[in-house]
C-alpha cells in the first residue's frame, strides 16, 4: 500500500495512532513479543554457535551482527527517519524511496572497498558476511519504518524481527549439514530472503517505486535534518554495538563474543520494549501536535508508564541473569555474569531515556541532541580505551554504566524542556 495524499482526518483508521490504554497496551504487547523473539533469536543462536564452534567463532559471529546492527540504517542516510515523521505524506514516500536509492549506492561503495582491500591483505569472513547482509537489513528497516508512520506498530516489530528469525533456520540448516564454515554466511542469507519476500509480496508499494522529485531536490530540503541526524545515529551505534568491534580488536573475538552477549544481555528489556515504545509514542506525539493538543501531558505519561515498565523488568532480567546465564552460556565463564549485572542499572535508565530521542530532533534542537550522541559515544570508547587495559571486561561495564547514566539522565531533562518550551 502506496502512502497517499489524503489529509489526516481522510486516511483510514489505522493510519491513527490510537490513543486509549487498552489499545496502548495491545500493540505495545504484541510488538513486544515480535521484539523478543527476534532478541531470543540471537540468544538461540549464540548458544548453538558456541555449542557447536566454540567461543572463539561465536566472537566473529557477534562482531559480524554488530556490523549488521550499525551499518544498514547509517547507509539510508536516515532518510527513512525523516519519512517517518515527515508531517507530509507525499514527501514522506519521496523520503523512503532515495532511502533505498542511498542504501544500494552506499553498498555497492562498501563492497568494492573490501574487495580492493582483499587486494592486499585477508579480509574476515564475518567482514564479508556482514558487509553482504546490509542491503537487505536496510530494506527491512525502511519497511518497518513506513509501517511505523502509518501507526501499525506490531508490523513494524515483525518486519525487524524477521531477519531474526530466518536466521534460526538457516543455522539450524548449517548444523544439520555440518557446514561450520559457513556459520557467518547464514545472516546475508537470512536477510536476503526475507528482505525478497516481503517485495514480492508486494505489502509496502514505495518498496519499488521512484521519487516524485528530482532525488537532489528531497535531499537538499532535509539536509539540515541528515547533516545532524546521522552523525548522531553513528555515534550512537558505534556506542552500542562499536563496543564489540573495539574489544575485538584490542582483545580477540573471544572477549567480543562475551561483550556481545553482555551489552545485549543486559539491555535486553530496553531492545523488547524500547522500538514499540518509540514507535507508539513518536506517532502520539506527532498526531498531537499536529492536533494542537498537549504534547507535554502526552510526554509525562509516557515517562510515567515506562519508569514502572522498567523497574519491573530489570528486576526480573536481575533474577534471572543470577540464576539461569552460568547455566545457558559456560563457556563464557563468570565474567559474562559480572559484566552483566554491572550493565543493569544502565539498562534501567536507558529504557526510559532513548524512546524519547526523537523529540529533540522533532522540535528542531538538533546540536544538542547530536551534543548527547557525543557524550554517548565518548562514554562507549573512554570505557574500552580506558578500562580494558586495567581490569578487563568488567571494569569496560563499570566505566560505560557510571558515565552513560548521566547522560542518559540529562537528555531527558533537555528532552522535557523542548517539549515544554516549544508547546
Amino acid at each position: 500500500m502506496a502512502l497517499d495524499d489524503q489529509p489526516t482526518a481522510a486516511r483510514p483508521a489505522q493510519a491513527q495512532a490510537p490513543v486509549g490504554g487498552a489499545h496502548w497496551l495491545h500493540s505495545l504487547g504484541a510488538a513486544a513479543l515480535w521484539t523478543l523473539a527476534q532478541h531470543a533469536s540471537f540468544f538461540l543462536c549464540a548458544w548453538v554457535v558456541s555449542w557447536w564452534a566454540g567461543a572463539e567463532r561465536f566472537g566473529a559471529f557477534g562482531q559480524a551482527l554488530a556490523l549488521v546492527a550499525m551499518v544498514p540504517a547509517a547507509i539510508t542516510l536516515r532518510l527513512e527517519y525523516a519519512g517517518q515523521i515527515e508531517r507530509r505524506p507525499r514527501r514522506a514516500a519521496d523520503l523512503f524511496s532515495l532511502a533505498q536509492t542511498s542504501a544500494w549506492a552506499c553498498t555497492a561503495a562498501l563492497l568494492l572497498a573490501l574487495a580492493l582491500v582483499s587486494l592486499f591483505t585477508s579480509v574476515p569472513a564475518w567482514l564479508w558476511a556482514g558487509a553482504c547482509a546490509v542491503l537487505p537489513q536496510a530494506g527491512m528497516l525502511i519497511l518497518a519504518a513506513h509501517s511505523a508512520r502509518r501507526g501499525q506498530v506490531v508490523k513494524a516489530a515483525a518486519l525487524r524481527a524477521a531477519p531474526a528469525l530466518a536466521m534460526v533456520v538457516a543455522l539450524m540448516v548449517a548444523w544439520a549439514l555440518q557446514l561450520d564454515s559457513y556459520l557467518e554466511w547464514t545472516i546475508p542469507l537470512a536477510a536476503w530472503a526475507c528482505w525478497l519476500i516481503a517485495i514480492v509480496r508486494g505489502r509496502v508499494g514505495f518498496a519499488l517505486e521512484r521519487t516524485r522529485q528530482r532525488p537532489w531536490r528531497v535531499l537538499a530540503c532535509h539536509a539540515r535534518f541528515v547533516r545532524a541526524e546521522l552523525p548522531g545515529f553513528l555515534l550512537n551505534t558505534s556506542a552500542n554495538h562499536g563496543q564489540v568491534l573495539l574489544i575485538g580488536a584490542m582483545g580477540g573475538d573471544v572477549a567480543a563474543g562475551v561483550a556481545a552477549l553482555a551489552l545485549r544481555i543486559a539491555m535486553l528489556p530496553t531492545s523488547v520494549f524500547g522500538l514499540a515504545l518509540a514507535d507508539r509514542l513518536r506517532a502520539r506525539v506527532v498526531a498531537a501536535g499536529r492536533a494542537g493538543e498537549g504534547v507535554l501531558d502526552t510526554v509525562r505519561q509516557a515517562i510515567l508508564r515506562m519508569t514502572g515498565l522498567s523497574l519491573a523488568a530489570h528486576v526480573m532480567a536481575w533474577i534471572l541473569v543470577t540464576w539461569v546465564l552460568p547455566w545457558v552460556f559456560p563457556a563464557q565463564g563468570d565474567v559474562l555474569v559480572r559484566m552483566v549485572l554491572v550493565l543493569l542499572p544502565l539498562g534501567f535508565v536507558r529504557f526510559v531515556a532513548s524512546p524519547l530521542a526523537f523529540l529533540l530532533p522533532w522540535r528542531g534542537w538538533l546540536t544538542l541532541s547530536l551534543l548527547g550522541q557525543c557524550l554517548l559515544f565518548a562514554c562507549a570508547v573512554l570505557s574500552v580505551v580506558l578500562g580494558f587495559p586495567r581490569g578487563g571486561l568488567t571494569a569496560v561495564a563499570a566505566a560505560y554504566t557510571i558515565s552513560a547514566i548521566f547522560v542518559y539522565l540529562a537528555y531527558l531533562l533537555v528532552s522535557l524542556k523542548a517539549v515544554r518550551v516549544d508547546t
